[in-house]
């Protein structure tokens, strides 16, 4: 999960640019870095909530949250077959809500290639009970659980199939 080019991020995932992902001026539309941040939160949730086979289609009530705002600021275009990595990590806690931090870089193929600062952005997740459709306090365990897995040193990126492909 986590990569030493984003040390302060304990969720980095990478993401090739696809050709869809695209405007008409050749670079990564604007609204596809919202796309990126999703990725990366998703995979922050699933980190905290493990469960379900590889492959499995997710249950929508284990995400226990809603987007309630998003911004991106970015930094410089990114073209086809870029390689990124996209960092998230969580903080801010209100009452029923929370933000995700991210920051999005260009990546070298290696380790110890420089890295270009792409976009950065936030997002305010309200807590969510998908049952009665409203908004609930933030529980104490999932603090405890965010704070554990953000404590967790930085490794070497990690290799998968999924860092190919980029899904």
């Amino acid at each position: 999960m986590r990569d030493v080019r984003l040390p302060e991020f304990p969720c980095v995932v990478p993401v090739e640019v696809r050709f869809r992902d695209l405007d008409a001026m050749g670079h990564v539309n604007n609204a596809v870095y919202l796309t990126f941040f999703e990725q990366a939160r998703l995979a922050f949730w699933l980190a905290l909530h493990p469960g379900g086979a590889p492959g499995e289609a997710i249950d929508v009530a284990r995400i226990g949250f809603v987007l309630a705002r998003a911004e991106c600021d970015y930094a410089s275009p990114v073209r086809l077959g870029e390689r990124l990595l996209v960092g998230c990590r969580a903080g801010d806690f209100g009452a029923s809500s929370f933000v995700f931090d991210y920051r999005i870089v260009a990546a070298g193929g290696s380790v110890d290639a420089e890295v270009r600062l792409v976009a950065s952005g936030r997002t305010v997740q309200v807590t969510w009970d998908w049952a009665s459709g409203t908004k609930v306090p933030v529980p104490e365990e999932l603090k405890k659980r965010i704070e554990v897995f953000q404590a967790s040193p930085p490794r070497g990126p990690q290799r998968s199939a999924h860092a190919t492909t980029g899904s």
